[in-house]
């Protein structure tokens, strides 16, 4: 059966850095892996140079592919699957027309959402044996749990009301097509399957951190739901950490290297464009707090209008 490794961690701590290596370390031992981001930002094609979208085996590498979607690949695709279905329950409801499968499709939490069918889907097909599933940063990714579960809540409320209007409905609609009440009890099935796949055996949680202090009570907070949600936690990554003093200074003298030069892009981008730009100096701080956040202020006070 296909092994899931989800990665969790706020933005910026190398949830995609991570993934990828570990999706490319599998494939390298004869696993056939699949990397999947649910992370709308295109991170991972760039890692591994693919120009497509969708589900694409890496070139050079027989047993590691990819998947990667837009927001506009998803909500076609969401359409697809369950455009005919929604608007089948919506217009037992109420007088609208197909118009309205547009606006839902597009409606905030439906694209996050459909990549958790997304990753169902690919875990029962049994394809591959493992999956690394690159989540976006916390706030999104705990959204995403959270969506499921009250949706899953809300079906059973929807298919209490649906009986109690089941009559009245029948004879409103003349037209012959599969029941509402079916529809919105497979809904139901299908959330619970997500939640037994995530709470399975078969899938392990690791949670990406760095040690500044919000990265820290960030994975506190990330493993305070998991654990609420009985999701499995395999471990800690724990990324970005300084090298010793001689190693430090090589670091930081090839870093600065490479901030002249992009530093110079960034400008030629700025003057090509005739727009400002202001160069705020990397400070040296444990923790966010009024005066950081008034320090810096004053620095982008040029584009306050």
């Amino acid at each position: 059966m296909t092994k899931i490794i989800s990665i969790w961690g706020k933005g910026g701590v190398g949830k995609s850095t991570c993934a990828s290596s570990l999706a490319y370390l599998l494939s390298k031992k004869g696993f056939r892996v699949l990397l999947l981001t649910t992370d709308f930002v295109p991170t991972i094609s760039r890692i591994f140079d693919v120009r497509d979208k969708g589900l694409i085996n890496v070139p050079g590498s027989e047993n590691l592919f990819i998947y990667e979607l837009s927001p506009d690949d998803v909500s076609d695709l969401w359409k697809q699957r369950f455009g005919d279905e929604v608007y089948e329950v919506i217009s037992s409801f109420l007088p609208v027309n197909k118009d309205i499968i547009d606006y839902i499709a597009r409606a905030p939490g439906i694209p996050d959402e459909f990549m958790l069918y997304v990753l169902y889907e690919l875990y029962v097909e049994n394809k591959f044996d493992y999956i690394i599933w690159d989540l976006p940063a916390a706030g999104d990714a705990l959204k995403l749990l959270w969506i499921e579960r009250e949706f899953y809540s809300h079906l059973g409320d929807a298919a209490k009301m649906y009986l109690k209007l089941k009559g009245f409905l029948q004879r409103l609609k003349s037209k012959e097509s599969k029941s509402p009440l079916k529809l919105i009890n497979e809904w139901r099935e299908l959330a619970d399957g997500i939640f037994t796949m995530l709470k399975s055996k078969n899938h392990r949680a690791l949670i990406i951190t760095t040690l500044d202090d919000l990265s820290v009570e960030v994975t506190k907070h990330i493993i305070n739901e998991l654990e609420g949600f009985q999701i499995n936690i395999d471990g800690l990554i724990i990324n970005m950490v300084w090298p010793d003093s001689s190693e430090l200074a090589k670091l930081f003298n090839n870093r600065l290297k490479m901030q002249e030069a992009n530093l110079n892009k960034i400008k030629e981008i700025a003057s090509r464009l005739n727009k400002d730009y202001i160069i705020i100096p990397l400070l040296n701080f444990q923790t966010i707090n009024n005066n950081i956040l008034e320090m810096i202020g004053r620095e982008m006070s040029p584009f306050v209008y």
